[in-house]
């Protein structure tokens, strides 16, 4: 057999294989631009609730403090009974600090912490929650960046069989045998590296 039988079949090997992982790459692309779009409405979202959350909380502290004001000066006056209204209208999660907060005897003693709110029994529950919400967006949000990454990587491997298929079609129009066998061999080695690195991405 002659090497121009031996040259078109490989160009039409080169035509297929070139055709077929420039399709599977162009899908895949999509795919991972899909993945990325919902990455992003995802850590959009828990933003949003982050600072909803967030807000609450804050609103809690607000209270927590207005209330313990209203307690330390009642307590400071030396007025048991609106000291006592004020302590039994204490939110639970309040509670456990400002007993923590009594026990260190801040009226007479200098070293004592300043207030319940800089201890740390004092916790919200919805400020643990915020910060949940705003580590969860964090790691939406990375891995879209990372999906959107992969996409383009797959669109360089589209590009790449895109020019493996140029150079494929372009060699026939060429009568020199040397000239044909370049072409071809470029066209190779562009679906020899497409495929080498197709194998090292991963698929969604």
């Amino acid at each position: 057999m002659s090497s121009e039988y031996w040259l078109d079949i490989a160009s039409a090997i080169l035509l297929s294989v070139a055709a077929l992982a420039s399709s599977w790459a162009g899908y895949q692309s999509k795919r991972w631009s899909s993945v990325q779009s919902s990455g992003y409405n995802a850590s959009s979202t828990l933003w949003v609730q982050s600072s909803r959350v967030a807000t609450v909380a804050y609103l809690y502290r607000a209270v927590d403090l207005q209330v313990f004001i209203e307690w330390l000066n009642a307590y400071k006056d030396g007025n048991e009974e609106r000291a006592r209204f004020f302590e039994e209208r204490f939110r639970s999660e309040f509670m456990p600090a400002f007993e923590a907060w009594k026990a260190t005897r801040p009226l007479e003693n200098p070293a004592a912490p300043s207030s319940p709110f800089v201890l740390p029994e004092y916790r919200l529950e919805l400020s643990s929650r915020a910060s949940q919400l705003e580590q969860d967006a964090s790691a939406a949000s990375v891995h879209a960046q990372a999906a959107g990454q992969q996409g383009d990587d797959y669109v360089l491997s589209t590009v790449i069989f895109s020019a493996a298929l140029f150079f494929t079609g372009i060699a026939a129009h060429f009568s020199k045998l040397r000239v044909r066998v370049v072409l071809l061999g470029i066209a190779g080695v562009m679906v020899l590296v497409g495929l080498a690195e197709l194998a090292t991405y991963p698929m969604t």
